[in-house]
């Protein structure tokens, strides 16, 4: 009989969710992130405003503009807990200037596209040192499809197109290196 093997999944394309108002907030954000994270593969045109959750309303006072970064190196799943905590660390900082700064790490698999968050609810998963990671989308038959659970968000069609198009990409790259 054939053994069961533990392998570790080839690894995620990571992005990060930016709410903010003031415009200049963009450029310092991606400043930062270039020197952390890597160079910005991708840059979503301006997408629908971000909508709390009920997790979020109480830190949480969006700006009018979204956009979603999304870096060349890739990240191994277990990875997006020490991303959470940068995202928190740059949030700190740029609220200075802007309050409204809201980060929101993730990442995209050829199964699913999850975001890291910092508070527990029904549909996350515990991951460790107080972030929890969400599935936000899975892929079924090349079907982008949203978790029941998804915040509307989500839904929204500029929104999934997005998502839509960076799996692609990841699909493409995937072999990559």
């Amino acid at each position: 009989m054939p053994q069961e093997i533990l392998e570790r999944p080839p690894g995620a394309s990571f992005f990060v969710i930016l709410s903010y108002q003031e415009e200049g907030i963009l450029f310092e954000l991606k400043a930062l992130a270039e020197k952390r994270f890597s160079k910005i593969l991708y840059e979503s045109v301006l997408l629908p405003k971000w909508t709390p959750d009920e997790t979020e309303r109480e830190f949480a006072y969006p700006g009018r503009f979204t956009k979603v970064l999304s870096f060349k190196q890739r990240i191994h799943r277990e990875e997006l807990v020490e991303k959470k905590k940068d995202c928190l660390e740059f949030q700190t900082l740029l609220q200075k200037k802007d309050q409204s700064v809201l980060l929101i790490p993730g990442y995209v698999t050829s199964h699913n596209i999850v975001i890291a968050k910092s508070k527990d609810d029904f549909h996350r998963t515990y991951l460790f040192q107080g972030v929890y990671g969400e599935t936000i989308y899975h892929f079924s038959r090349n079907q982008l499809v949203f978790a029941n659970s998804a915040q509307n968000y989500f839904r929204e069609r500029d929104v999934s197109y997005f998502f839509n198009t960076l799996r692609e990409s990841y699909e493409f790259n995937k072999f990559k290196s």
